[in-house]
């Protein structure tokens, strides 16, 4: 049931909706009364005037209860926390302090409330704080900042601050929390007292740590013991007055497993770097109740008087909370959100890490990338949201995999059906095609249910890091180029070779020179012929992208288009090729030549920008071509990629008047089932069905098949790569209307395309 006020304002606009039809109708039928109507329309314009008024001002009322509301649950929030916390704008107008904050900065909140220009720089340790500093502020977690209280003793204020509100004048309103550290330090202090007085007994040193209540280790040189105080043996959940790094590592949360070790192996063998330097090492180990906590280890090394020996010793003290506040936050922008693994974000932050690690310890690591073959058509036939469980079970199956064998890695998704995998090199240079054996048997397994009708495999590359490039970046690059190299091969497992590394420094500098190039004019555009096969006439040209180098050497588009796609070039040649096309089909018909449906290639990243129609009908204009003499060629694999947006391009297109065609036609998947879908006006036979007519009769049934399909949506067909005149005559005789190959003619340039055009005008072939 609506609000009675709304209700009220509901009925009062059709009350006026009413009186403004009954006003229309009145003064239409007493239109000869001047003075009647004048004074109805004006008594009418007053009354809009004065609804109009107290409307703003009930609306202004609304908003300012809202902005209020607002405010108080802002600061009710701040008011319950039971950690140390203010709330405050950009402007520094107000703020507002809970009670643990003016408990531990020992100040007083005045009646009027305090000055947050003094305030908040104050609690920030700074005499003023300008934008630069609140960007500071809100952007670094973990924040340490020095405060002097009005009695005079010094604290060390952790603070994490988030934005919480913006209103409509632009004011950013944050919330600040903290966590006081002049506990720990104090117990830093007595630490450093403790060892330097204390003799090397264990009990000794046993007995020094349980003068606190906080969580204390003490590691020493040359002893491979650790000796960790009452209150940590209780937190952790390890017995024994001493353990040993494998006992805490038996605790340790799988994913924090490399951190661990790399820590272990520099308080080993580089104590020295910690000396006089406290270091902060955060962990998630599985207490006493099987649960996973943070736990923060604060420590440094000192070296006792009298002795050569260091001793690490630091506090240990749980942050589960803390991290808990900053969970959300971490989830959006470190996880998937689908398959609730690390996303690309946290995969290259830890790989960093890792990479670090690998020039520290002379470690390694296996950087996999993976992904499910043909997942398009899953998506396509089984819907998103089975496509969706099907990337949570292909996630789970490579996180089991991963701990099962204690690789000490991770798994994360890409993007799309991307995976990557971190495992910890033993040694065996076999064993990433090891675990990716057991990935595709066991997500072989899966196809049940909606997936019972497909094969499920993946591929996968990978590379070596730190062998195979000098950052974590260069080595996931490799092993996605050797995923991609293998992308013909359902099920390829393929390793990235130096081999790889010399075709990946070509294709740099190759694709430099065709940036050059193209800047320079070295593409051109040569055509093809397309016949009649019961005329012999040329109904149209295919035109092709070439470039020929300054030393004459002529390079074909599948070397250097996906390059230009990699470059974002190939926007830049679409427009040429469109253009230059259109130029010259009404060049052609400016030299008396007959009219031809110019046919060029267009590739998924053209085709599904925003811009399409326009660049389209831009070039149509320019030239004054018909719309109806252009058309467009697009791969099955485009087709089907996004199917709805495809066929949303496609009318727009169609609606230009402009010719679609399907090439490739019955390389893909599916292929018979979306002709009904997309709007093709010609489909092109894929040279593979040409090439066995002759002596396959099922070749011959399938295209004859084909045909008749094509022709009962009103679509043309045509056969490309037609080399000899016994497949002409195949073609015509299952029905095909028109024919590409060299049995007609090779492609050529622009002049050679001409005479073409003019020797058929007075010799033409049916075979």
């Amino acid at each position: 049931m609506k609000h009675p006020k709304k209700q009220i304002i509901y009925l009062s606009m059709l009350a006026f909706a009413f009186l403004t039809v009954y006003v229309i109708i009145y003064a239409y039928h007493h239109r000869d009364k001047d003075d009647l109507v004048y004074l109805i329309f004006n008594s009418y314009a007053l009354l809009a005037v004065i609804l109009s008024f107290v409307f703003v001002l009930y609306w202004q009322h609304v908003q300012n209860r809202k902005r209020v509301s607002s405010q108080k649950r802002l600061r009710a929030l701040v008011k319950n926390l039971s950690e140390p916390a203010m709330l405050w704008d950009d402007a520094l107008k107000t703020v507002v302090l809970n009670e643990a904050l003016l408990n531990l900065t020992e100040l007083r909140e005045p009646d009027d409330g305090f000055d947050a220009k003094y305030v908040v720089p104050w609690i920030f340790g700074k005499k003023e704080i300008t934008d630069a500093d609140i960007r500071e502020i809100v952007l670094t977690k973990n924040k340490e900042y020095g405060l002097t209280f009005k009695s005079g003793s010094p604290h060390n204020i952790i603070w994490n601050t988030s934005s919480v509100h913006t209103d409509d004048d632009g004011l950013t309103v944050f919330l600040s929390i903290g966590f006081d550290l002049s506990n720990i330090r104090m117990m830093e202090s007595e630490l450093k007292d403790y060892s330097q007085r204390l003799a090397d007994s264990e009990r000794r040193n046993m007995l020094t740590m349980e003068l606190t209540d906080v969580g204390i280790l003490l590691i020493e040189q040359s002893n491979r013991k650790i000796y960790p105080s009452e209150k940590l043996r209780d937190m952790i959940g390890i017995p024994g007055e001493t353990w040993s790094a494998e006992d805490v590592r038996a605790r340790v949360y799988p994913m924090d497993l490399a951190l661990f070790d790399n820590h272990v192996q520099n308080v080993r063998n580089q104590m020295g770097r910690y000396l006089d330097e406290t270091q902060v090492l955060e962990l998630r180990l599985c207490g006493p109740d099987n649960r996973y906590r943070w736990y923060s280890y604060r420590f440094k090394a000192l070296q006792r008087e009298g002795s050569s020996l260091l001793s690490i010793g630091g506090s240990v003290i749980d942050i589960t909370k803390e991290k808990e506040k900053d969970a959300r936050i971490e989830q959006i922008a470190y996880e998937d959100s689908v398959t609730r693994i690390p996303n690309r974000n946290r995969l290259i932050m830890m790989g960093q890490e890792l990479f670090q690690c690998t020039a520290e310890l002379g470690s390694s690591y296996w950087v996999i990338v993976t992904d499910i073959d043909r997942f398009h058509l899953i998506n396509d036939t089984c819907g998103y949201a089975n496509g969706n469980e099907l990337l949570r079970s292909f996630a789970d199956i490579l996180t089991r995999q991963i701990n099962n064998g204690g690789y000490g890695g991770f798994a994360a998704r890409i993007s799309g059906d991307n995976f990557a995998m971190i495992l910890r090199d033993g040694g065996d240079e076999e064993l990433p095609k090891k675990i990716l054996s057991k990935v595709q048997r066991s997500l072989a397994t899966k196809a049940v249910g909606p997936f019972e009708n497909h094969s499920l495999t993946c591929s996968a590359g990978y590379a070596k890091m730190p062998r195979d490039g000098s950052t974590f970046e260069q080595v996931l690059e490799r092993a996605e180029f050797a995923l991609s190299t293998g992308v013909n091969e359902m099920g390829s497992i393929t390793p990235y070779t130096t081999a790889m590394h010399d075709r990946i420094i070509e294709d740099t500098n190759l694709e430099k020179q065709l940036n050059d190039g193209f800047m320079k004019g070295e593409l051109e555009l040569w055509y093809q012929p397309k016949v009649s096969l019961e005329s012999g006439a040329v109904m149209g040209v295919e035109a092709l992208l070439r470039w020929r180098r300054p030393d004459g050497t002529i390079i074909l588009p599948d070397r250097f288009i996906p390059m230009a796609e990699r470059s974002h070039l190939i926007t830049h040649i679409t427009r040429y090729v469109l253009y230059e096309a259109c130029r010259q089909a009404m060049l052609w018909q400016k030299m008396g030549l007959p009219q031809v449906v110019m046919s060029i290639n267009m590739t998924s990243v053209d085709f599904y920008q925003d811009n399409v129609c326009s660049l389209v009908r831009g070039a149509l204009e320019k030239y004054g071509m018909p719309p109806e003499l252009l058309e467009i060629e697009l791969t099955e694999s485009i087709a089907l990629r996004d199917v709805d947006l495809t066929v949303a391009r496609m009318n727009e297109l169609r609606q230009l008047g402009v010719q679609i065609a399907m090439d490739d036609f019955g390389t893909g998947y599916s292929s018979l089932s979306y002709i009904q879908l997309l709007p093709f006006t010609m489909l092109k036979l894929d040279r593979s069905f040409v090439l066995h007519m002759e002596d396959d009769i099922v070749v011959q049934e399938i295209v004859s098949s084909v045909v008749r399909i094509a022709r009962a949506k009103s679509i043309r067909t045509i056969a490309e790569g037609v080399e000899t005149p016994e497949q002409a005559k195949q073609l015509r005789l299952s029905g095909c209307d028109f024919a590409q190959g060299f049995l007609y003619s090779r492609p050529m340039v622009a002049a050679s395309a001409e005479q073409f055009l003019r020797q058929n005008q007075r010799e033409r072939k049916v075979y």
